[in-house]
């Protein structure tokens, strides 16, 4: 009974995940760039509590279950916006972005000349070129050729963005910013990407899935709910049985 009251907990507490990753994702159904997260909920098998327990039948075996979450790494639509500094991405990868220990990469962003003169977020946070460093253009005459090479305003090239696409999953760290594991970057070759400046990627949230996904999370918590009440209430029978 307590090992179904363990599982029944462990599974409240990775629906309650789910559910507040569908409401991420819907709070930033309008987000530039934004890739949702699909949740799910996971069941382990625990390993045996004492040596020589026998955990392999599924009848008596201790379960817990536990979030597992992925990065849908679809694009969004590209919608035009006749901004020359706006940018997205036509193809895999992501624009490298500077100014913290690790790199940050994004799919889609309004760019500008940060107080040091490089092109950046509004942030302030730099977009790096291919040589991992900052482009500074001198003066806001200049622009982005759909090979990614920033060019000044009588079209002499500066430097090109770097667009990267990361080998082992991303992690979200914050916006529509997310980051990769160390050494898993790899650049995209110029060939199967292009930037389309005056653009910028929506995110890829379907409002009608997420609002499914939201109405069986919260119906699988219920359900869950209600297990725990009824164990309860068993136990409390047993143990008044037992006085």
């Amino acid at each position: 009974m307590i090992k179904a009251l363990y599982t029944s907990a462990t599974g409240l507490n990775a629906q309650a995940t789910v559910i507040d990753n569908t409401a991420n994702n819907l709070a930033n159904i309008n987000s530039t760039g934004f890739q949702r997260e699909v949740a799910a909920v996971h069941t382990r098998r625990l390993p045996p509590r004492k040596e020589g327990e026998d955990n392999r039948d599924p009848r008596t075996a201790p379960l817990a279950a536990d979030p597992l979450v992925v990065k849908d790494q679809r694009p969004g639509v590209l919608q035009q916006t006749g901004n020359t500094h706006d940018v997205a991405l036509n193809g895999p990868g992501y624009f490298v972005v500077g100014g913290a220990a690790t790199p940050r990469l994004l799919r889609s962003g309004s760019l500008q000349l940060n107080g040091n003169g490089e092109i950046a977020l509004a942030t302030g946070q730099p977009i790096l070129g291919t040589d991992g460093n900052a482009i500074r253009p001198g003066s806001p005459d200049w622009k982005i050729t759909p090979e990614g090479i920033v060019v000044d305003g009588a079209n002499r090239p500066l430097g090109r963005l770097r667009v990267m696409e990361a080998k082992d999953g991303i992690t979200p760290v914050g916006g529509s910013l997310v980051t990769a594991p160390p050494g898993s970057l790899v650049d995209v070759p110029t060939a199967q990407v292009s930037v389309r400046a005056g653009y910028l990627e929506g995110s890829n949230v379907s409002p009608m899935e997420e609002m499914v996904d939201m109405i069986a999370g919260m119906r699988a918590y219920e359900a869950g709910q209600k297990s725990i009440q009824s164990q309860d209430e068993t136990l409390q029978n047993l143990f008044s049985l037992l006085k």
